[in-house]
């Protein structure tokens, strides 16, 4: 395998990796917040209904913006190790 296919693949797993990170995070935060801020509002929904809830939306919500963010990172990774290695 040559240096660039390597830098491809390496790339590519990166990329998503980095999005289900982020999404997780998201998720994860969802599945925090609501359940505070639904009991503080008043909501009428138990806490698991609320948990539920919060995973889904602010899971959908960062993993709109995951993608993007993925490959940002993933092109300035690749621009860091170019300038690092530069071909002979």
């Amino acid at each position: 395998m040559n240096t660039k296919a390597k830098l491809w693949a390496g790339r590519a797993g990166g990329f998503f990796v980095t999005v289900i990170e982020i999404v997780a995070l998201g998720a994860l935060l969802g599945a925090i917040i609501f359940p505070i801020v639904g009991t503080l509002s008043g909501a009428h929904k138990s806490t698991a209904e609320l948990v539920l809830f919060g995973a889904k939306t602010l899971g959908f919500y960062f993993f709109v913006w995951a993608p993007g963010i993925a490959l940002v990172r993933e092109f300035m990774r690749a621009a860091k190790l170019r300038r690092a290695d530069p071909p002979a």
